[in-house]
């Protein structure tokens, strides 16, 4: 039988025999296929090793644990070489921190090690076969020293902005599937080890959001050490001597943008036929223009605009299809933000009377000198919400998507409060579509679920973080509002993500239009 040619072959220098070879791959998926010729070792465990070697040369003397390792190349020689090596899997079904089969048992998302245990923790392949990433990267924070470093691997998709769970443990040992499933081996078991994630290139930012540690990532094309194709990463998430999850984000501090963003903004908004003025503080803005999704910061700023006509658009549609329109109506858009959806509504429903809302004061002022809307200052308190009129329709866009549980029902019935008889309120929330941008989540069994965190960096994330809920959870709440018509659900109906709900306040003969009745009369 003719042995098959290799697809590649080439020599170079292994990072794990420390010496000459010949790297040679049978097939082009060199992630899995192209190997040394003498240890046998593939990209990713070379990757890892010429890492170690560059960073930590002295890595032989260094306090390391190593979490599911290898049977072979990198693993062995890590036992076999560092005096202050821990090996440790994962047996659920034994006592943690004892050695089971030459094994420490430890779970990563709730480790039996004492603080500051080690210089180093080293994992290949793992992070996207655990269920809570957040709560390992705490884990691991917790047990490395100050300056410790968490070196590892983890598959980053090259076509992937944002990471995506594909699959969740529930407490009792079920699983939600949320993607075909995905197996890959595991060294102590033949069934394998599930895929829960697929990361993205926001992978180290969420690093640093959950654990606080600064991130490093190396990335090789290097054929000379044989580290080719894809899932080459290697990453190094550094615990600071003075260790603290604060974020360090840009601040927001002047209200101006740079002279040619501006220009842009111009060019855009003038083909929209809007206002071009945007506040330094929109956070919006801010983090579209941020966003690693956009090739140039043109494209960023184009899609600030065009959504936001084409959530004002959309807005105008439900209003049209909910709503009887003999005489002009008064609509309050809540959390209006600094104006993404504002500077198109305020045309987009014309001849109606658009009011906006907002906690912060700026914001309010903004709104009404640049857009010409009357503005109602909100407040953190629902029942402490002042509103001028009962409204006809209520719109909050992304705003229960970041409300933690005290309020979240609260605000619901505020807002319906203030609503006219026969008036409609129309909200969004994250649904477990969205799940797929927040791959710590995990519902409890209300269907809730809240992270102290927000790019909204002003304020108070315990107020204003991340928020998903399932349909269940809010069907219960709707249920709780006296007398609502359950009008609308469209999963994933805003943005491709959030969740969209109508619901109507009852009227036996609904009295529409610009009626400016106090609410609390």
């Amino acid at each position: 039988m003719n042995q098959r040619s290799p697809v590649y072959s080439r020599a170079g220098y292994c990072s794990i025999c420390e010496a000459a070879t010949n790297f040679v791959a049978q097939y082009d998926w060199y992630r899995d296929h192209l190997n040394c010729a003498q240890c046998g070792s593939i990209p990713r465990e070379r990757a890892l090793a010429l890492v170690l070697s560059r960073h930590f040369p002295n890595w032989r003397t260094l306090a390391i644990h190593e979490s599911s390792p290898g049977l072979r190349r990198i693993s062995p020689k890590l036992q076999r070489d560092c005096a202050g090596y821990v090996a440790s899997q994962f047996f659920p079904d034994k006592p943690l921190g004892k050695q089971i089969n030459g094994f420490r048992n430890e779970n990563l998302e709730l480790q039996t090690f004492a603080d500051e245990s080690f210089d180093l923790v080293v994992t290949q392949d793992v992070m996207e076969h655990v269920n809570q990433p957040a709560d390992v990267l705490c884990e691991v924070a917790r047990t490395l020293k100050p300056g410790g470093v968490f070196l590892f691997t983890a598959p980053t998709y090259k076509e992937r902005v944002t990471s995506e769970r594909r699959a969740l443990y529930g407490p009792d040992g079920t699983i939600d599937h949320y993607a075909e499933p995905e197996y890959h081996g595991n060294p102590i078991s033949d069934a394998g080890s599930l895929v829960t994630f697929h990361y993205g290139y926001d992978l180290a930012e969420l690093i640093h959001k959950w654990s606080g540690m600064d991130v490093q990532v190396v990335r090789f094309h290097d054929h000379r050490h044989g580290i080719i194709g894809d899932f080459t990463e290697v990453y190094l998430a550094t615990k600071p001597f003075a260790h603290s999850q604060e974020e360090t984000g840009t601040p927001f501090v002047d209200h101006t943008w740079p002279a040619e963003l501006r220009a842009t903004c111009e060019d855009v908004s003038r083909a929209l036929n809007v206002p071009p003025e945007v506040h330094g503080k929109d956070h919006t803005f801010r983090f579209l223009h941020d966003h690693p999704g956009f090739p140039t910061k043109n494209e960023a700023i184009d899609y600030y605009f065009k959504d936001g006509a084409r959530s004002a658009a959309k807005v105008r549609r439900i209003v049209d299809e909910w709503v009887p329109a003999g005489v002009p109506l008064t609509i309050l858009e809540f959390a209006a933000g600094f104006g993404a959806v504002t500077r198109h509504a305020v045309a987009a429903l014309v001849p109606h009377i658009l009011h906006s809302s907002n906690v912060d004061a700026q914001a309010n002022d903004f709104l009404s000198s640049v857009f010409g809307v009357q503005s109602v200052q909100s407040t953190h308190v629902p029942e402490e919400l002042l509103l001028p009129t009962e409204y006809d329709v209520i719109f909050a866009l992304s705003f229960f998507s970041h409300m933690p549980r005290s309020t979240w029902g609260r605000w619901l019935q505020r807002l319906y409060a203030g609503l006219q008889p026969g008036g409609i309120l129309l909200f969004t929330t994250h649904g477990t579509t969205s799940m797929q941008y927040f791959p710590q989540a995990m519902l409890d069994g209300t269907g809730f679920w809240f992270d102290q965190s927000s790019e909204q960096g002003d304020l108070e994330a315990a107020k204003y973080g991340q928020t998903v809920t399932s349909k269940e959870f809010v069907d219960g709440q709707i249920a709780q509002l006296s007398g609502a018509e359950y009008l609308t659900y469209e999963p994933a109906g805003w943005w491709e993500h959030q969740d969209l709900y109508v619901v109507r306040k009852p009227s036996a003969a609904a009295h529409m239009g610009n009626q400016m009745k106090a609410a609390g009369d």
